[in-house]
């Protein structure tokens, strides 16, 4: 009887345990389930919060990019003019950029185009510093690098030629002319002279005017027609 009794209590702890176990089995198995759920939630979450990031980073840069070209193209601008006869053209070196400006016309320039026209070969800064081009502001210069060495403009000339005889008129034209051998600077400087005649801002003597055309060889009349042609 004993031996029975004490069976049956082995039997009913061992079923208890079996209970147990399973209990706990189905407890683990929920919590699995849970903690995997968690997990993919977690997963999807990050997932979400880089793609996030990656568009905020991607607009930030845009933004950024916006602003620099903003910025290019309220960078500035130069009032540039001409003082050759039949014009200019400013272009680039890839010929991208052409920009004509007639003679005594004045235009505005973006600062950009003309970094991309100073690495033009041409020269157009020599064109700068000899005043057959000029800037109206004089801080454009600096801001390019250029010393202006000649300057053609109606004041200058007239304070060069109009209070100077003969003599002196003759060697400030070779001055400026290299003695005739800088033929752009030559003829920039007669239709200069032509012009201010023309408009009654220069005044020429008699022995100026005619030691100048001799030197020249050339006639003011002349000059003054083609100018209203």
């Amino acid at each position: 009887m004993a031996t029975s009794k004490t069976t049956k209590m082995k039997n009913e702890s061992i079923s208890q345990k079996t209970q147990e176990e399973n209990v706990n089995s189905v407890n683990l198995t929920e919590e699995n389930a849970q903690l995997k759920e968690k997990l993919s939630e977690m997963m999807k979450n990050y997932e979400e919060m880089q793609k996030n990031m990656q568009n905020m980073q991607n607009l930030l840069i845009a933004s950024q990019a916006k602003q620099v070209g903003e910025a290019n193209n309220k960078e500035g601008s130069a009032i540039v003019g001409c003082r050759i006869f039949n014009g200019a053209t400013l272009s680039s070196q890839g010929g991208d950029i052409n920009i004509p400006i007639q003679y005594r016309e004045e235009t505005e320039i973006d600062y950009s185009e003309l970094r991309e026209v100073f690495k033009n070969p041409f020269g157009y800064k020599t064109m700068f510093r000899k005043g057959t081009l000029y800037f109206v502001n004089d801080d454009d210069y600096k801001k390019f690098g250029i010393t202006k060495e000649i300057d053609l403009g109606d004041e200058s000339l007239c304070r060069i030629l109009g209070n100077a005889d003969a003599n002196m008129a003759v060697e400030k034209v070779k001055e400026i002319t290299k003695d005739k051998k800088d033929f752009t600077e030559m003829f920039a400087l007669i239709y200069q002279i032509a012009y201010l005649i023309d408009n009654k801002i220069l005044d020429l003597d008699y022995d100026v005017r005619n030691s100048l055309e001799k030197y020249f060889e050339v006639d003011f009349k002349s000059l003054i027609n083609n100018l209203h042609q």
